[in-house]
């Protein structure tokens, strides 16, 4: 059953590159630096980030603490890997109600507009990630980080954390098509989930053992240790944690597509 609505989705998929470029075209329309922002915006976020956890009062520049990783590298991983997840849920969550003449109108599945903003929400990644490569060359340089064939496992981290940014973006678009509030709900939640996540600080419970297992309820936390320990050369550090998180994306995505498609009917209706 799943197997041939993916094949439904690929015969529209001329529908969905469409989808995903006029996002894109309208995100940067009339803006003078146009998709630049997807470049800028992570890095300057990292350097305003850089600024106040190393020259402020709370200084979170000790690579003991690291794992060893320079803490611009750190923040820059962080804040691109995290704009990427949580651009992604943004986008997504009103696609629908953007799209209500579509949706009310022609015949396609509907599952078309929550993937376009999850392609469109990669293609910054893709652009924002472009930021990565002169400090990651720059480390290079001076003996910090080392490349090795780990750099190899990058795709399929992305494909775990795009899978998960993807099951959430079916039921938010769907949830809010029904319920408007709750755009509102989960912008509050993104702002909790990003002080939860290691976007810019280390989180670890070495020294409360008990409480260790948020970091696996948390599937962003051994996703980010993941990008990190490739780009550092270094064994993944918490591989059950990232197992846990492919369970969970993988979860979230099937019950989420079958949630979607199950409601789709009703779409129309309630547009």
């Amino acid at each position: 059953m799943l197997g041939e609505q993916f094949s439904e989705i690929l015969r529209y998929r001329g529908l969905l590159g469409m989808l995903v470029w006029r996002d894109i075209r309208v995100r940067y329309k009339q803006s003078l630096l146009g998709v630049t922002w997807a470049f800028l915006m992570p890095l300057i976020n990292a350097l305003v980030m850089y600024a106040i956890f190393t020259f402020g009062p709370i200084n979170l520049s000790d690579r003991s603490k690291l794992r060893d990783m320079p803490y611009m590298l750190f923040v820059l991983t962080g804040v691109v890997a995290w704009g990427f997840f949580a651009g992604t849920l943004t986008n997504s969550m009103e696609c629908l109600t953007r799209n209500s003449r579509l949706v009310t109108k022609i015949y396609f599945p509907r599952e078309v507009f929550p993937l376009a903003s999850v392609a469109g929400a990669f293609v910054d990644f893709f652009i924002a990630s472009l930021v990565v490569l002169p400090f990651y060359v720059y480390y290079l340089h001076t003996g910090d980080v080392e490349a090795t064939p780990r750099l190899l496992l990058l795709p399929f981290i992305i494909i775990i954390q795009a899978t998960l940014a993807a099951g959430l973006s079916l039921i938010l678009s769907m949830a809010n098509l029904f319920f408007r509030d709750v755009k509102y709900i989960m912008t509050f939640i993104l702002q909790m989930w990003f002080f939860a996540t290691n976007v810019v600080y280390p989180i670890n419970f070495e020294h409360y053992p008990r409480l260790r297992w948020l970091t696996s309820a948390n599937p962003m936390i051994p996703i980010l240790d993941a990008y990190r320990a490739i780009l550092m050369g270094t064994e993944i550090p918490n591989k059950i944690g990232l197992a846990v998180a492919t369970i969970i994306a993988a979860l979230v995505f099937y019950f989420g597509w079958k949630v979607f498609h199950r409601a789709e009917f009703k779409f129309a209706e309630v547009v």
